[in-house]
């Protein structure tokens, strides 16, 4: 059981993406879909035969500035997570994990004006997989020439480099391999009280969307691993309150290309991708006819690791997603958004990047920029051995005069901040990990409120 301990500096932070939703989506954006990735990476692949159990118990803080109701927020979450999981000589595989928990606000201070809240029992994962290709070795006693796999069931999945593509879908997954090239095709549906891309407030709290898409990915080079992929996205989301004057649709369709990779040095990794987007939506104000999506996106990222004691890593990233100078409140919402009439030029996915913590924008109309750094610096000491601390720094900048996703930039500057974050992770034994974030947002001349805001979260977590 416990294999999975190598997950609990993950698992220790993902109570950052059990956040309740604010108007900016402060710390959720940051770690929502990239903390659910690795902690999925748990899926059982140790022992031919075999059952296993477990579980998580976290206790996390956090005190964050929501700059849209201009209020400090302080939150104590607890959760407990358990999981099961069966493998059968790598034929049969199953996996389910469910998660319930508190969260204690302080007075006044809960965004739905609930105060306390307790979180229901939910299943996050459950899956079959089975490996036709395995099962034929077993058989056989040599791998076919075409390995197959299929699963069935909510899980995690992503495209490309999860830009397009980062979440849980309930899907049938289908992963084909053959020599050097790797295809996976998808059929999906989002968990329907997933959160909306959309942030108009009828649907912003909710989703039905169905998805499919594949992607090949070619494997022969030494040092590269291109791929390309197509999705699909077919919206069926139904408003809490229909409105006469406004219908809600965003069906999108995106065609990427990219490849991850060493370049130059050995230890220079990098990952590129491009995107375009296209599709149909309903523009601000339309009840009928609706307006074509013509939207794209870039990212480029290089991360160099010293092969030197303490182990530090530098990173650099560039990022952009097209923008619309016709949306005046929103890049991200249908109410608010693109002017009835015209093509929208927002870029809106489904994916995951580190934006920043305080900040934390979605990929639309800006251009970002970010250089971070981490290292181990005590890790010949016994005790702290296993303590990484890093930081990363971020600039904003609008791509067009448009609105961006946080609604409270509100004058026309294309200048739009910039934002500093630090971070601590200590395993302290094998079944205890604690964590500290923090992130402070300074607006740029985008914002008519100059205040600093700040995020800070820290949790202790207990494996079992």
């Amino acid at each position: 059981m416990h294999r999975l301990r190598d997950c609990v500096p993950v698992v220790c932070l993902l109570a950052a993406a059990a956040a309740p939703a604010l108007a900016q989506e402060t710390g959720r954006r940051v770690y929502d879909e990239q903390l659910r990735v690795l902690l999925d990476q748990q899926a059982p692949d140790a022992r031919e035969m075999g059952f296993d159990a477990g579980g998580w118990f976290n206790f996390a803080f956090f005190n964050f500035d929501d700059a849209a109701a201009r209020k400090e927020r302080t939150l104590r979450q607890y959760e407990l997570r358990l999981w099961g999981k069966m493998n059968l000589q790598g034929v049969h595989r199953a996996y389910v994990r469910g998660m319930m928990g508190w969260d204690d606000w302080n007075s006044g201070t809960n965004p739905d004006g609930d105060g306390d809240e307790f979180n229901h029992p939910k299943v996050e994962r459950a899956w079959y997989q089975f490996d036709l290709a395995r099962w034929q070795k077993l058989q056989t006693g040599k791998p076919p020439p075409v390995g197959f796999r299929t699963r069935v069931g909510r899980d995690y999945v992503d495209l490309g480099t999860g830009l397009v593509l980062a979440m849980p879908l309930d899907m049938v997954r289908f992963d084909v391999t053959a020599g050097n090239w790797e295809l996976t095709a998808l059929l999906g549906r989002t968990i329907e009280h997933s959160r909306n891309i959309d942030d108009s407030a009828a649907v912003a709290d909710h989703q039905d969307r169905g998805m499919w898409g594949a992607q090949l990915r070619y494997n022969g080079f030494d040092r590269h691993r291109p791929f390309v992929y197509f999705l699909d996205n077919h919206d069926r989301t139904e408003p809490d309150f229909p409105s006469p004057t406004q219908k809600y649709q965003y069906n999108s369709r995106y065609v990427g290309a990219g490849s991850e990779g060493t370049v130059i040095l050995p230890d220079l990794r990098y990952q590129t991708e491009v995107i375009g987007e296209l599709g149909e939506t309903y523009s601000d104000g339309a009840t009928r006819g609706k307006d074509h999506i013509s939207a794209m996106a870039i990212d480029a990222l290089l991360e160099y690791l010293f092969r030197v004691d303490t182990h530090p890593k530098i990173t650099a990233e560039y990022l952009f997603g097209s923008g619309d100078k016709d949306r005046t409140l929103s890049a991200t919402s249908t109410v608010g958004g693109n002017r009835v009439g015209t093509s929208d030029h927002a870029f809106n996915a489904f994916g995951f990047r580190d934006t920043g913590l305080a900040f934390a924008p979605r990929v639309s109309n800006l251009h970002i920029y970010s250089l971070g750094a981490a290292f181990w610096p005590l890790e010949k000491t016994e005790l702290f051995k296993k303590l990484e601390v890093g930081t990363k720094a971020f600039l904003y900048q609008k791509a067009v005069s448009g609105a961006i996703s946080d609604t409270t930039a509100d004058r026309d500057s294309h200048w739009v901040g910039w934002e500093w974050d630090v971070y601590c992770d200590w395993r302290i034994t094998s079944d205890l990990m604690w964590t500290v974030r923090y992130g402070a947002f300074r607006p740029g001349g985008a914002y008519d409120d100059q205040e600093t805001r700040h995020f800070l979260y820290t949790a202790m977590t207990f494996s079992f």
